[in-house]
């Protein structure tokens, strides 16, 4: 099992993935440093059900305000995710703005685990 600070880590990179358009340009389009795709992001935090086992095992540790980013991105992701198509438009997904308040969501998620918390 993972450490609390490696578990942390690898749920605030894939949130930071999320968060940074910049990362998404350069990783969903050919040429790019990094490979990766909307579906791969959605997979990567929630797919696995890694951040609801960390949740479980830790959640009692968290602040409110922690507690309200991880809701938020976690619905925010699931509604997005229900409608998106199969095989994404990585273009339609980069520029749609329901997408950026999922971003924007993830940034806040990002936010709140930086300003303090268990460690």
């Amino acid at each position: 099992m993972m450490s609390h600070k490696e578990w942390l880590a690898r749920i605030i990179g894939a949130a930071q993935d999320i968060a940074s358009r910049e990362f998404q340009e350069e990783a969903w389009f050919p040429g790019g440093k990094v490979t990766s795709s909307p579906d791969e992001i959605y997979l990567t935090l929630m797919d696995d059900s890694t951040p609801d086992l960390f949740l479980e095992s830790y959640g009692k540790t968290f602040t409110s305000g922690q507690m309200e980013s991880w809701n938020e991105l976690r619905s925010l992701l699931q509604q997005y995710y229900i409608k998106m198509p199969r095989h994404p438009d990585p273009r339609r997904v980069l520029d749609d703005p329901d997408w950026d308040l999922v971003r924007q969501a993830a940034k806040r998620f990002v936010q709140a685990f930086a300003k303090g918390g268990r460690e």
